[in-house]
């Protein structure tokens, strides 16, 4: 299965725009409210190892390099600023694990959900984006996960994996690829590891789990820290 996708125009900002596209009807999985982590994907059928889940373009998709010099958090309202009312509702629409202040403002959410949703999604940590499905895959520490993604960049002829590996298949540019990394039952929550450089035993990660994103990690690997302690 895949999202319809539309090509992304780019701003001054460095800021990819495109329109909102609708889910494909036919998907192996749905998303769903679970207690205690939100919205999240549930597989709908069996879904076997190196099944291709969905590929996505951005939300908002920034770009840095050594001659900029606004913060980051400039930029990301910069890009924000310029989207189109479909996509800038389903950013504000994301968990954004948002500080009590008396009254949020688009722009102070913006920023929240860009902290706890942006990938990484090159080497370099210079190429950064949020989506508004891939974010809804929920955390697994590694050994607990069961879905992997790769980042294909325009004019790219290969994608970049979470763990800087080459991507697989006949590949959409300029776009996110989840794939399953093992088969998934029915009713299995897909997962992904937000930080597969983080190899710091479980309760430093989950410290810094919880710094990062505001969760507190109960993957698989975490509830058995003899596995990576």
């Amino acid at each position: 299965m895949e999202l319809d996708t539309c090509a992304p125009s780019t701003t001054s900002t460095g800021a990819h725009t495109p329109s909102l596209p609708p889910l494909a009807p036919l998907h192996p999985f749905t998303v769903t409210a679970l207690p205690g982590k939100g919205l999240a994907l549930l597989a709908t059928s069996f879904i076997p190892t190196g099944t291709h889940l969905f590929s996505e373009s951005p939300l908002l998709l920034l770009t840095s390099s050594s001659s900029h010099a606004l913060p980051q958090s400039t930029r990301v309202l910069a890009g924000f600023s310029l989207l189109p009312p479909a996509p800038r509702a389903a950013l504000l629409a994301l968990c954004s694990n948002l500080p009590l202040i008396p009254v949020p403002t688009d722009e102070s959410t913006a920023l929240a959900v860009w902290k706890a949703n942006n990938f990484c999604l090159d080497s370099e940590g210079t190429v950064n984006g949020v989506f508004a499905l891939a974010a809804r895959l929920n955390h697994a520490c590694v050994g607990g996960e069961n879905c992997r993604w790769v980042w294909v960049a325009d004019g790219e002829g290969e994608g970049k994996g979470e763990d800087g590996g080459e991507g697989e298949g006949e590949a959409e540019r300029g776009q996110i690829q989840f794939w399953t990394d093992r088969d998934i039952a029915v009713g299995e929550e897909l997962t992904h590891c937000y930080r597969p450089d983080w190899r710091m035993g479980t309760v430093n990660r989950r410290a810094a789990l919880s710094e990062e994103y505001g969760f507190d990690c109960g993957c698989t690997t975490c509830e058995e820290p003899e596995v990576d302690d």
